[in-house]
């Protein structure tokens, strides 16, 4: 019996090679995914790390915190520009109109909570002297340039965190999404709530990213999010699962079914509608109005 029959790396199966690591924390979107061979298919699965993350996306991680200072300046030249609202248009009572723009003001004061945050739990890990109370009263760039530097420097010990409770605030659709006993402040009128939430060096990643990603939404950079076409079955399938299809220009060129893959053009989608609009009233639909509540604001016309 050969003397190295325990330790010959010819025999091992892979076991003792994965041993203690983990999937990398972007799952889905891991930039470095591995390919698994499933049911005679190619899939594509997180990159396994010993770490929180992959070493391609830990870099990732420290390329977005070297540029968010400069997006934050990117967005905050947008806060006088109201962009127009592509949803329905409602009558509402006569109210003054606010000079900047909400979405891009929410942006920047939570890239500031949000860096701020992690800049202090690693200052408390990595003992670095911070001033939290003279940098609450520092401006907002300061802030944001200085707490990216810090977590650039110190990533390592950032993606490493254990989980403990932030505060982060969030919509009041979000929050009441949220198991019950999270304690918070819930402020009605505003329209967020404040929450503790355990959140550890992996949500600290995630955040940076999602940061981006909304900085780049809002400045146009990234194409808007496909919208469902309701209320449309597929002539081939019968699924309602239409998706609208975008030209370069963001405008609407067509549809395609989720479900098995028919693409339709902008006439034949139009075909398709007017199509089982006429089959419906063939059938006897109509199309019902909502009654009046006895609550109603009629004269504003609204719920």
């Amino acid at each position: 019996m050969p003397y190295y029959l325990h330790s010959d790396p010819a025999a091992d199966d892979g076991y003792w090679r994965n041993a203690g690591l983990t999937e990398c924390a972007r799952g889905d979107q891991c930039t470095d995914p591995r390919l698994l061979a499933v049911d005679g298919t190619t899939r594509r699965a997180p990159a396994l790390t010993p770490r929180v993350f992959c070493a391609a996306d830990e870099a990732v991680i420290a390329q977005v915190l070297a540029v968010l200072p400069a997006r934050w300046r990117d967005v905050h030249a947008e806060l006088g520009t109201k962009r127009q609202s592509s949803g329905p248009k409602v009558a509402v009572s006569k109210t003054a109109p606010i000079p900047l723009s909400e979405n891009a003001d929410e942006l920047l004061r939570d890239i500031v909570a949000i860096l701020t945050s992690w800049e202090e739990r690693v200052a408390a890990v990595a003992r670095l002297h911070i001033d939290t109370d003279a940098s609450r009263r520092r401006r907002a760039h300061i802030a944001v340039d200085a707490a990216a530097r810090t977590l650039t420097k110190h990533l390592a010990v950032l993606l490493a965190l254990p989980a403990e409770p932030m505060m982060r605030a969030v919509s009041l659709t979000t929050a009441a999404t949220l198991p019950r006993g999270t304690r918070g402040l819930v402020r009605e009128a505003a329209g967020y709530a404040e929450v503790f939430l355990d959140l550890s060096g992996a949500d600290a990643g995630l955040e940076v990213l999602q940061l981006l990603r909304r900085c780049r939404r809002l400045l146009g950079e990234t194409p808007p999010p496909v919208r469902r076409l309701d209320g449309v079955a597929c002539g081939g399938c019968g699924f309602s699962e239409l998706r609208e299809v975008l030209d370069d220009d963001g405008v609407m060129a067509g549809a395609r079914c989720w479900e098995c893959g028919t693409d339709y053009t902008t006439m034949t989608y139009n075909e398709l509608v007017d199509e089982q609009r006429a089959a419906a009233t063939r059938a006897g639909c109509r199309r019902r109005g909502l009654a009046r509540a006895d609550n109603d604001d009629v004269l504003s016309r609204r719920a």
